[in-house]
């Protein structure tokens, strides 16, 4: 069952260093573009990301990644990633998200990420730790 009650966003500008010789944002920069607005969320929460996890003794690991791709992104283009982080357990958090073109207002792509909290010493999972539940609003 998901549990969550937030939405972040966060506007992104693509650069050329983003695309492939074709002009396209590279897919995997889009995962790039979630994880950037991850640290967003975080800093919007009045936290930093980093500070968190080594004061808990804890690690956050990607183990599942999905996107559907709608329309290309080009460079030079300002994007909005929305965040929908939910908790999935009490070890796991998920975070949906949609990438939008911020001048046209259209859906580019939809995914998920989803993480696994672990301790730094053993890698073996744990629940997410209070602070960082609170700072995510799950």
């Amino acid at each position: 069952m998901l549990k969550s009650r937030a939405m972040f966003e966060v506007k992104i500008q693509t650069y050329w260093a983003d695309t492939d010789p074709a002009g396209i944002v590279f897919f995997p920069h889009y995962f790039r573009f979630v994880e950037q607005a991850e640290e967003e969320l975080y800093r919007a929460a009045g936290v930093s990301r980093k500070q968190l996890l080594e004061e808990h003794n804890v690690w956050l690991p990607r183990v599942e990644a999905f996107a559907k791709f709608l329309s290309p992104i080009r460079d030079e283009v300002a994007i909005r990633v929305r965040l929908m982080p939910s908790r999935k357990g009490q070890r796991t958090i998920r975070y949906d998200f949609e990438i939008f073109d911020d001048e046209a207002d259209r859906k580019l792509s939809h995914g998920y990420v989803t993480v696994v909290c672990v301790d730094r010493t053993h890698f073996k999972a744990m629940p997410v730790p209070e602070a960082i539940r609170k700072a995510l609003m799950v």
